[in-house]
């Protein structure tokens, strides 16, 4: 624990040397126990927040650009949200509240709008977006429900709503 608390410690300080301000940002709130968080981000004025609630929950926002923005919420126990942006001006969002969901959103390109909401338990829901301009939507109420959107292109609009025990 003390070499990694020493090596943290190191990085920090080599890191600093450097004059940067890429204006990125990374906030992480969570409440209850195990539950992890990862953010990633090469570019300026990106940003991405994980909220979690509950216990064994994985978030991760990994981005590469310009003004790209990730929102993770989740309340549960053992949920998982992935999100990965490349490209200026993309906006993932999403939502879950449940057990055992799982969310994955991949975007590349410029102006990309994905969002992801889950209520349930062992849902599934992914969004793989390349192009300009596209928009996805996936809202998933109940339990076992399975959406996967794949759109290439620009100008692109999705709407996945699905329900059911």
């Amino acid at each position: 624990m003390k070499r990694i608390l020493l090596a943290t410690v190191a990085v920090a300080m080599f890191a600093g040397l450097g004059t940067a301000n890429a204006g990125n940002k990374v906030v992480v709130d969570q409440w209850g126990t195990n539950n992890g968080a990862a953010a990633v981000q090469q570019g300026y004025h990106n940003k991405i927040v994980v909220k979690q609630r509950g216990r064994d929950n994985f978030g991760r926002g990994w981005q590469t650009g310009y003004r790209n923005k990730v929102l993770i919420e989740q309340a549960g126990a053992r949920n998982s949200a992935m999100t990965e942006q490349r490209g200026d001006d993309n906006l993932a969002v999403t939502g879950q509240q449940g057990r055992n969901l799982t969310a994955n959103t991949y975007q590349s390109g410029y102006g990309n709008i994905a969002g992801t909401a889950q209520i349930g338990n062992g849902s599934r829901a992914t969004t793989d977006q390349v192009g300009v301009n596209n928009t996805s939507g996936i809202i998933q109420v109940g339990n076992g429900q399975d959406a996967h959107v794949v759109q290439s292109g620009n100008g692109n609009i999705s709407v996945v709503i699905q329900g059911g025990f």
